[in-house]
């Protein structure tokens, strides 16, 4: 059975995960007190539901009981007992603090008048030891509802054998994505930006791709790009790692790095199954 821990900040898009997690087929529980997950996971592993693909279960800040030590020192020993996973679900201060002011919603360290501010920095020292140990780390800043679901649905919508490699493309005007883990930069190549007529297009654009492709340092850094990642990949995969992040970044994220992320992702899917492409800041049509 597929057992998934959630966990990550308030306001980073736990609760919309795990309807999804739900939609997907899963069983989730909310909210769990740390002393019942054990017992939990042991009832559904002893009788396995066919109505349901897997178990998912959220702990976070609101979870009774869970002290960070503890709650640390309480996943290594269950690690020991059973196979899981814990993601992570993170955004910057900023998109956490705009999400609590356009909900009115109160932060759950807010109770006794902390401010804000205050309650965000206090709950990332808190959580600090689960983004560690996390197998997995979702960036919701920049992520709408249904880019979420569309992340999670390539994540854990079918059964997954092998490592999961996602390809992201990225403007660095917006920084780089939190759970990275590697970054190409394709600032040095030539920028449609600065051609009127191409301003308005995305880097999947065939007029796009031919002016990007038209200066010959372009296959050079491609060529060299997924040489690398050919010999990396396999690397990573022989370390037992379930996620693989590549993010590609140029400025904006509109024409190079979707351009790159695009062609990279067609050759690593040649070799590798698992292998996903998304598009963070590129402008939808």
């Amino acid at each position: 059975m597929h057992i998934i821990i959630v966990s990550g900040s308030s306001g980073s898009g736990k609760s919309s995960a795990l309807n999804q997690l739900e939609d997907m087929g899963f069983y989730c529980v909310d909210n769990l007190p740390v002393t019942l997950v054990e017992s939990l996971i042991k009832h559904f592993e002893a009788a396995p539901s066919s109505a349901h693909t897997g178990l998912a279960i959220c702990i976070d800040i609101r979870t009774e009981d869970a002290g960070v030590t503890d709650l640390r020192d309480f996943l290594k020993g269950l690690r020991e007992k059973t196979t899981f996973e814990l993601i992570f679900f993170d955004a910057t201060a900023q998109a956490l603090s705009k999400r609590f002011n356009e909900t009115r919603r109160k932060h759950p360290l807010s109770e006794d008048g902390l401010p804000l501010t205050d309650a965000l920095a206090i709950e990332r020292i808190i959580l600090e030891p689960l983004i560690s140990a996390a197998d997995l780390i979702i960036d919701t800043s920049e992520m709408s509802p249904y880019n979420q679901r569309e992340v999670m649905q390539q994540r854990f919508g079918k059964a997954r054998s092998g490592m999961a490699i996602s390809i992201e493309s990225f403007g660095f005007k917006k920084g780089a994505p939190l759970n990275a883990d590697i970054v190409l930069d394709m600032r040095m190549l030539a920028n449609p930006h600065w051609e009127p007529e191409l301003r308005a297009f995305t880097g999947q654009a065939l007029q796009v791709k031919q002016f990007i492709e038209a200066h010959p340092e372009t296959d050079t850094v491609a060529n060299d790009c997924i040489s690398m990642l050919l010999k990396w990949v396999p690397l990573y995969q022989k370390s037992q790692r379930a996620y693989l992040t590549i993010a590609v970044g140029c400025t904006g994220g509109k024409h190079r790095s979707v351009y790159m992320t695009e062609r990279i992702g067609e050759a690593l899917s040649r070799q590798f199954e698992g292998v996903s492409v998304t598009h963070r800041d590129m402008p939808k049509s």
